[in-house]
């Protein structure tokens, strides 16, 4: 009987969680040289969908022509079309910010996790930098620049639900000449998770601003989004399995 019990047990435990995975991932799509030809994509087997379009700021300051820099980066054909580049010289004192809402289409409320970003560094003339070693904080580019890393601030905040700031680096190794396929991804944990319910949007807005350890310049590109949890079971289902499991152990103890 305990042994019956303890299976039991488990199987509550394991029907109160569903598998973890990644419910959405959202890319980009530029077709011209304003923020209203970027288009927002989003994949989810899971019901998460977001708006076709990003809600942002301080897109166009910074940009200074005179110093070889195209006043409009979103309008560089050298950089790639998935790459969103406001024109806002962030490690110089400018920002930006824009803003993704999500809705949960499916019939079960969703247990958040995480949420990843994807940056890349761009210069002023539209080069990636990127020759850095990912997100910062581990490396040793505070109070110098041995190794080229270039940090940035980029805070992610959920609405009613509070914020959190990771630095990401951009990187150059003296030619600006990177790898727009070397980006960078930071991942903002919610150790307990968060519900979003069926039928109800997550609004995420995401900053850039300057970190107080570097003051040279520094663009910054969004090229991915990510959102990470599972599908909260229906109680209904969960009773149901433990019903089943319950009466075939006993059937199998009378026999």
């Amino acid at each position: 009987m305990k042994k019956t019990l303890f299976l039991l047990s488990s199987l509550a435990l394991a029907a109160a969680s569903a598998q973890a995975a990644v419910l959405c991932t959202t890319t980009f799509n530029r077709t011209g040289n304003s923020l209203g030809t970027v288009t927002v994509n989003t994949q989810s087997e899971y019901g998460l969908t977001s708006s076709t379009s990003i809600s942002a700021s301080d897109f166009n300051k910074g940009g200074s022509p005179a110093s070889g820099q195209n006043g409009d980066l979103l309008g560089q054909s050298s950089i790639p079309a998935s790459v969103v580049t406001p024109n806002s010289n962030v490690a110089s004192g400018g920002s930006w910010s824009m803003s993704f809402t999500f809705t949960n289409t499916a019939s079960q409320d969703m247990q958040i996790s995480s949420i990843d970003l994807t940056m890349i560094g761009v210069t002023g003339g539209g080069k990636a930098q990127n020759t850095g070693n990912g997100v910062a904080g581990q490396e040793g580019w505070i109070g110098g620049t041995a190794t080229g890393n270039k940090p940035v601030n980029l805070t992610l905040s959920i609405e009613d639900g509070g914020s959190q700031t990771l630095v990401f680096n951009a990187a150059t190794d003296g030619t600006n000449s990177g790898n727009w396929n070397m980006t960078r991804t930071g991942g903002y944990d919610f150790l307990n998770g968060f519900i979003l319910k069926e039928g109800e949007s997550l609004t995420i807005t995401i900053d850039a601003s300057k970190h107080e350890a570097y003051d040279k310049g520094c663009f910054a590109g969004l090229s991915g989004i990510q959102i990470n949890g599972e599908l909260v079971p229906e109680p209904a289902t969960a009773s149901l399995g433990l019903l089943g499991l319950a009466a075939l152990m006993m059937r199998r103890r009378r026999a």
